[in-house]
């Protein structure tokens, strides 16, 4: 099981990479689209224990990592941002997720678990590793856009370079 707030992270890298908005909606519609697989521990969890709702449908990776769960969450999210970023959002979950243990991709039509199972805690790692040092290059970048110009060789005698 991947963190959520590597989710986050990974969503947020991806929309920053892909395209460096000056508004803030695209990256909260990410950040929200890529946490919303994750409702079904606290949605379906208690509906299950009770009786209410029956099989893997209603498990955790069941329903709301699949394909139709990514279409309405994508036409939900539509409403308040770009599609594309709530898109990244959840399919970078759906991508985490079903390289730690598996997602049943195809639910409700098909109930089987696909993916690989990569120890969790090296996957956090590393997707935190990559992530944030590219959040943190594009927030310098939008920071800085327009404003870097690159130096002038002509400006200063060579000699003055080494000073």
């Amino acid at each position: 099981m991947v963190a959520t707030g590597v989710h986050i992270l990974v969503g947020l890298a991806l929309v920053m990479l892909m395209g460096r908005s000056r508004q803030p909606e695209p990256y909260l519609v990410a950040a929200l689209a890529a946490t919303v697989p994750d409702s079904d521990t606290f949605v379906f969890r208690p509906l299950v224990e009770l009786g209410y709702v029956t099989g893997a449908l209603w498990s955790h990776r069941g329903l709301t990592h699949s394909l139709l769960g990514g279409i309405i969450v994508v036409a939900l999210f539509s409403y308040f941002g770009p599609r594309q970023a709530a898109a990244i959002g959840f399919g970078s979950h759906i991508v985490l997720d079903s390289l730690s243990g598996g997602v049943r991709l195809f639910a409700p039509v098909d109930q089987t678990l696909y993916g690989l199972s990569v120890d969790w805690l090296l996957l956090n790692s590393l997707t935190s590793a990559v992530a944030v040092p590219m959040i943190l290059g594009g927030l310098l970048a939008l920071k800085h856009d327009g404003e870097y110009r690159p130096p002038s060789f002509r400006s200063k005698p060579v000699l003055e370079w080494f000073r």
